[in-house]
């Protein structure tokens, strides 16, 4: 093999590397002391690199914080698609697509992560390109796939996808910050059973 590309292989490697470095403790730090109150130095200093290496990866905390909802998304995006392709019907659809969200996002330090950065992750993640395409890809799927008939008009399906979407989150919020005190699987199955019941009267 050629030694150029296994150097090139090899600093690619490093590359993502300090970026899942960076993305780790920005993380940790978002969810302790929350975006606002995070500095790049602290990123940095935790991090164990270099402050000039940091602007190689992102031009500011704000960026790290997006590139994080960003990654959280796309895991999100691929667990509904596994789902999809599991599910025999529209309940199991509605239930696994709530349930993988719920668990993705139940972990002691993403719960911590949403609470101290509500109004930032909305508005990171009203202008992500994957939540666009996980509405996209719902409002197929209830239109066309599942053929649910309580609805007819396009812009309907396209307001329902936006509620699935919109829905887990201030539920799950809602929910942690209260002395509620629910599992992934109850908060999954009254979603599913609310626009289950929705969708096929």
């Amino acid at each position: 093999m050629n030694e150029s590309i296994i150097t090139i292989g090899k600093r690619d490697a490093q590359k993502q590397q300090v970026r899942e470095r960076l993305l780790k403790e920005g993380l940790a730090l978002f969810s302790s002391n929350g975006l606002e109150n995070t500095t790049v130095s602290e990123i940095v200093e935790k991090s164990g690199i270099a402050r000039g290496t940091f602007y190689n990866y992102f031009p500011d905390t704000q960026n790290l914080f997006d590139a994080l909802i960003e990654e959280l998304n796309q895991n999100i995006k691929a667990a509904i698609q596994q789902t999809r392709r599991e599910s025999k019907n529209v309940y199991d659809y509605l239930y696994g697509t709530f349930n993988s969200y719920f668990e993705l996002i139940g972990t002691p330090e993403m719960i911590q992560f949403h609470i101290l950065n509500q109004a930032q992750i909305r508005q990171s993640s009203y202008k992500s390109d994957i939540i666009k395409i996980i509405v996209k890809n719902l409002n197929r799927d209830l239109k066309s796939d599942f053929k649910i008939k309580s609805f007819t008009e396009k812009y309907e399906f396209l307001l329902l996808s936006i509620m699935l979407v919109g829905s887990p989150p201030e539920l799950f919020l809602t929910t942690h910050t209260s002395d509620m005190n629910l599992t992934s699987s109850q908060l999954a199955t009254f979603l599913a059973k609310l626009f289950h019941k929705i969708l096929m009267e």
